[in-house]
């Protein structure tokens, strides 16, 4: 660069400022340069160099400039301020809090540095010093929105969710189009299950960032719970379209469609998930559960045997593989499945009750009997379990206790026509030896016992089977 004309220095100077200011940086630092070869001893001039070799990135040579800045004049907080902030850059924070406070010895009311002291602070984990420092900051000026939004991701981390939502309101009210704070109110508001405030939240996101895969993502999660399944769907499809690689949406629209009784495409969602990301487990899982519910149950314990090699200890996938398996009349192998799933899980109370069934299936009443024990012990309003535990006792000829049985099944669930049918024909059996009363209205006709199917059955099991929900 050609030597520059600096009879008047105080122009040039101007100059290197707008240079800063328009971000031409280079140009900035030659002008600097020029200046300080004729007059070393401008600490203004050394300030302005350090920040555009700051913005440059070159953070040594920057702190080099502030230091020669402070020899000349060591009472310029702004100096000391932005010395701080190049610290924080190379990650010396300790150093950057004593330039902070520097700063604000020299200039109590230098609102920034009490913003950039809480940045570093909480770096060092110092939370609660750290809030400090932005409240002094918001004492200062309190239409800071740097301070509030921090505040905001502060608090978050506390865990006090409520205080960082109203952080971040009042950061959007300082800045409307403020899309970083509009997304983090959101998600927050998505963590308390305030899901239609979410939404509201999202869809105003939307206006500001169209083209973000994450936003249409987590707004596409909100609509599914909220059980708005194909307004989810169409928001899965947003962000895939953006981002085909964000495997967790391929992963929850399958849910979405599961959900809507569309287990092709279910399936098709979560193959494709696991194309992107193969270890994950509650796509394994809910994959089987979907082939579990449309009857491909061989299939079903493929997927239910690769979630569970990714996570031997989850006791629901060790039970839903157990429920597949005595559909394809492996009663042994269910039983096994289940004993796996009470190792890991001992109260587990579905669990009991399948194990009770497999062992029903296999004749061996006596022992379903106790495990239909264990069912009800655990959870006394498993209506099922009561039903089962009835029908094996009937089996053993207990037509007695079988009637308790199928009675405490009724208590719970009045509207159950298979324990009412199952009471009346163990009743019509013990008559004669026991007088109980029977105050229901006798069923118009009563079925024969191998012929005895019940939707309730068929739901109880489908229940084992429902999609987790979550990512890994």
């Amino acid at each position: 660069m050609a030597a520059i004309d600096i009879s008047d220095a105080e122009l040039f100077l101007q100059r290197g400022f707008q240079l800063v200011q328009i971000g031409q940086y280079a140009e900035a630092l030659a002008t600097f340069d020029e200046i300080l070869h004729r007059l070393p001893n401008r600490a203004d001039v050394w300030y302005h160099r350090g920040i555009a070799l700051f913005e440059l990135q070159r953070y040594p040579l920057a702190l080099e400039s502030f230091d020669l800045a402070l020899r000349i004049d060591p009472a310029i907080p702004e100096v000391y301020n932005y010395r701080g902030i190049t610290l924080y850059e190379m990650e010396r924070f300790s150093e950057a809090i004593a330039s902070y406070v520097e700063a604000i010895r020299l200039k109590p009311d230098f609102h920034q540095a009490w913003y950039n002291q809480g940045n570093a602070v909480e770096r060092l984990g110092n939370l609660e010093a750290a809030l400090k420092c932005y409240d002094r900051a918001l004492e200062l000026d309190p239409e800071y929105s740097k301070a509030w939004f921090n505040r905001g991701i502060l608090f978050t981390k506390l865990g006090n969710y409520e205080e960082a939502i109203a952080s971040y309101d009042q950061t959007i009210t300082l800045r409307p189009n403020f899309a970083k704070a509009w997304y983090n109110r959101a998600n927050l508001l998505n963590q308390l299950k305030r899901y239609e405030e979410a939404l509201t939240g999202y869809d105003w996101l939307l206006t500001l960032r169209t083209d973000d895969a994450a936003v249409w993502y987590n707004r596409a999660n909100v609509l599914q719970r909220l059980g708005h399944y194909e307004e989810a769907i169409s928001s899965y499809e947003e962000a895939l379209a953006i981002n085909p690689s964000m495997y967790e949406a391929w992963y929850n629209q399958g849910n979405s469609f599961d959900q809507l009784g569309r287990y092709e495409e279910a399936i098709a969602s979560y193959r494709r998930a696991l194309q992107l990301k193969p270890n994950l487990r509650a796509a394994w899982y809910n994959w089987g559960s979907t082939l579990h519910r449309i009857g491909r149950y061989e299939e079903a314990v493929h997927c239910y045997d690769r979630a569970i090699a990714l996570l031997p200890e989850h006791a629901r996938t060790w039970c839903s593989r157990a429920v597949a398996l005595r559909k394809l009349g492996r009663y042994e192998e269910a039983i096994t499945s289940c004993d796996r799933a009470l190792t890991l899980q001992p109260q587990f109370s579905e669990a009991w009750y399948c194990r009770g069934v497999a062992l029903g299936h296999l004749g061996q009443n006596e022992a379903a009997i106790l495990s239909y024990d264990r069912a009800v012990e655990i959870n006394p309003a498993y209506y099922l379990a009561w039903y089962r535990r009835g029908t094996a006792l009937s089996h053993l000829g207990r037509d007695a206790d079988a009637v308790t049985s199928f009675d405490e099944a009724l208590k719970i669930k009045s509207d159950f026509p298979d324990a009412q049918a199952r009471r009346r024909l163990a009743l019509k059996r013990c008559q004669g030896q026991l007088a109980i009363a029977d105050e229901r209205p006798p069923l118009t006709t009563i079925p024969d016992e191998d012929t005895l199917q019940s939707e309730d059955l068929e739901a109880d099991e489908a229940a084992l089977t429902q999609p987790q929900w979550e990512t890994e």
